[in-house]
């Protein structure tokens, strides 16, 4: 379903142009992943999830740099909890986890962060202070980012995976299953971290 090409929608520099070609070329593959995410989640959970798929309304004038679907457990929406994203930067795939700026009860994750540190890091995790840099730092920064969460409160906790545009995989095979088990795999943190939460 996903091959190179899907990165052509950034080829647009002007916004009605660059949503158009979202809405056209991305939107459907994001519906019919969202979908089989959803029912993998249910099943391997047994607990339920909603799917969110950006839709860029607030933008009034510079085309969005990156798309993407979400995917939480709170029908209310996803930003103010911890959620899920698979989406696009003009350069790479990314699988992310997130707990933004934002968050409600943002303290409460601080002492779980802590708890799965070194399982995050032994798992090898790309991470971040910003969602809104296609970059990941290497996990072994993962002290420096947990610091950096619970001292600036603009910043936010982004863990995951990125697939680059020109990786070999892209270009020479179906690489659906590997993008989907990445997220299966990271979807483990939405599930505890909402869970430790809650306690």
């Amino acid at each position: 379903m996903f091959d190179k090409n899907d990165f052509e929608v950034f080829n647009d520099d002007t916004l009605s142009g660059r949503l158009e070609l979202i809405r056209k070329n991305l939107d459907p593959k994001f519906e019919i992943l969202g979908q089989d995410l959803l029912q993998s989640l249910e099943d391997e959970y047994h607990q339920k999830f909603f799917l969110t798929i950006a839709k860029h309304q607030r933008r009034t004038k510079n085309p969005p740099p990156d798309t993407w679907l979400a995917i939480n457990q709170d029908k209310k929406g996803y930003k103010k909890t911890p959620h899920l994203e698979f989406g696009l930067w003009p350069d790479r795939y990314f699988i992310t986890f997130s707990l933004l700026a934002d968050i409600r009860d943002r303290e409460n994750y601080y002492s779980i962060l802590e708890k799965y540190q070194n399982k995050i890091i032994s798992e090898g995790w790309g991470v971040s202070n910003d969602h809104t840099s296609s970059v990941l730092k290497d996990a072994t920064e993962f002290d420096n980012v947990i610091k950096h969460y619970q001292k600036v409160k603009s910043s936010d906790l982004v863990i995951g995976f990125e697939l680059l545009k020109n990786d070999s995989i892209v270009s020479s095979s179906d690489y659906d299953q590997l993008l989907k088990d990445k997220f299966m795999k990271l979807s483990q943190y939405l599930v505890l971290f909402n869970k430790e939460a809650a306690k």
